[in-house]
């Protein structure tokens, strides 16, 4: 049992220093292309405890951050190395604590990797134990929230906030959290840290932090119309884009347990870069680890700058959402332009157009994905199709925002339209973009008019 542990650490460790090749070569494990990461052993820490040593190379000032979870790690930083020092594990299976290395200056994420640990040597089966997310962020009226426990193990809930109540406080087996609290009324933003833990020895990690962040009460204005030709919110896609399209969180690895838990990994979006206050969010509509084979869920950046989506599935969504100084008001008219190009035949195919208006969704047209495996793969017969999406929504009713949800409805591919009994890593689209290094031989893929989210009248 020791030895099994020990050779899947190392299996962990080679891969958290080691790009590795996804669709068109995405790149899965850096953030940045200067800094490198040379680790003082390959071996994982021993389950009794000990130390690690990285050196950060070619690297600017920076800081490292690690995980809440991993409050059985501590580092030290001295200069360009870093010295990891963990706890005894007492539990059989090995831990990971995923290390982001963060750009001092620009407050980026440049590079990652993962500290790994040994389990002991005894004979414990692992249970399930996580939650649907680390992050929740309300508004300032909000009195609500919940998130989801994925359990095979008995757990406690607890709040630092005596304000917020949570509900239950304790449990087996999945469930679903409540968390009551009172509308924000003053000017200052309220925090609460809600715990989730087990003592369960089958279950590693055995305490989870969930940060819930309420908005400070900000006056409300009237709600305005717009004039036409306003743009609400505009995103380019590029590859000279990367940095900027990265803030928001939305490049996660698919080792990540947020990335299969329903909902959008703990608020991950990807901000719009050009112009205005705009988010675009994609959803886990269930659990993906009931429906995958191995890792192959995961949301990214790629290196030309294009979002990508690995492992859609049926019941998940997107949103395109610009947030606006004032309510829009009723009468006006926007619209929202995007492409969708799937990378493989297994991405699904049939999504629903959807727009908020007032606190009602208003259902627009049904948008169908393709790909063609059998054709030559050159521009004049290509196998990925752009698919051009354009989307026209006029209120009714006082909306607090402009924005459009796409779900998707069916269990088919995109490829021939035959459902699929489980996911794989080859089941992924992109919101496509410019992509300016575009070789002669793509130059069709390109995306001339960039995502955008304007006022028509």
């Amino acid at each position: 049992m020791k030895k099994y542990f020990s050779i899947l650490a190392c299996a962990l460790l080679a891969c958290a220093c080691t790009q590795k090749a996804g669709p068109e070569n995405e790149d899965e494990s850096y953030a940045g292309n200067k800094a490198k990461v040379e680790m003082s052993s390959s071996e994982p820490i021993p389950a009794e405890g000990g130390t690690l040593t990285v050196n950060i190379v070619d690297s600017p000032e920076f800081r490292a951050s690690l995980p809440k979870t991993a409050d059985w790690l501590k580092c030290t930083q001295s200069g360009g190395t870093l010295s990891f020092s963990a706890n005894a594990n007492t539990s059989a299976v090995l831990r990971v604590a995923h290390v982001s290395i963060i750009d001092s200056e620009l407050d980026i994420s440049i590079t990652s990797f993962d500290i790994v640990q040994a389990g002991t040597d005894k004979d414990i089966e692992r249970k399930a134990f996580r939650v649907s997310t680390d992050a929740i962020a309300v508004k300032a009226s909000d009195t609500a929230a919940s998130f989801s426990v994925i359990s095979e193990v008995a757990w406690t809930v607890s709040c630092d906030n005596p304000a917020f109540t949570v509900s239950p406080a304790s449990g087996s087996g999945d469930a679903d959290i409540s968390i009551a609290f009172p509308a924000n009324t003053a000017t200052e933003v309220v925090t609460a840290d809600i715990t989730v833990e087990t003592t369960d020895e089958a279950a590693n990690p055995k305490k989870y932090v969930i940060t819930l962040t309420q908005e400070a009460f900000k006056e409300q204005k009237p709600a305005e119309k717009p004039a036409p030709g306003t743009v609400l919110a505009e995103w380019f896609f590029n590859d000279d884009q990367f940095d900027a399209l990265c803030v928001g969180g939305f490049q996660q690895s698919s080792s990540s347990p947020e990335v299969d838990a329903p909902g959008n990994m703990g608020g991950a979006y990807v901000p719009s870069n050009v112009s205005g206050n705009g988010k675009l969010e994609y959803y886990n509509g269930v659990d993906k680890s009931t429906v995958k084979t191995k890792n192959c869920v995961k949301r990214d950046i790629g290196t030309r700058g294009e979002p990508v989506v690995y492992g859609t599935w049926v019941g998940d969504w997107f949103t395109w959402t610009a947030e606006t100084d004032a309510p829009l008001a009723a009468g006006t008219k926007f619209k929202l332009n995007f492409v969708l190009r799937p990378n493989t035949g297994g991405s699904m195919k049939y999504w629903k157009a959807e727009y908020l208006d007032g606190d009602e969704w208003v259902e627009l047209e049904t948008i169908e994905l393709e790909y063609h495996a059998n054709a030559a793969d050159t521009p004049e017969d290509p196998k990925q199709i752009n698919c051009y999406i354009e989307e026209t929504a006029t209120l009714t009713k006082d909306t607090p925002y402009a924005q459009f949800r796409f779900t998707c409805t069916q269990n088919a591919q995109c490829g021939d339209g035959t459902p699929l009994a489980a996911l794989s890593e080859n089941h992924v689209f992109r919101f496509a973009g410019f992509w300016s290094s575009a070789s002669s031989a793509n130059q069709h893929l390109r995306v001339m008019e960039n995502p955008m989210i304007i006022v028509v009248e």
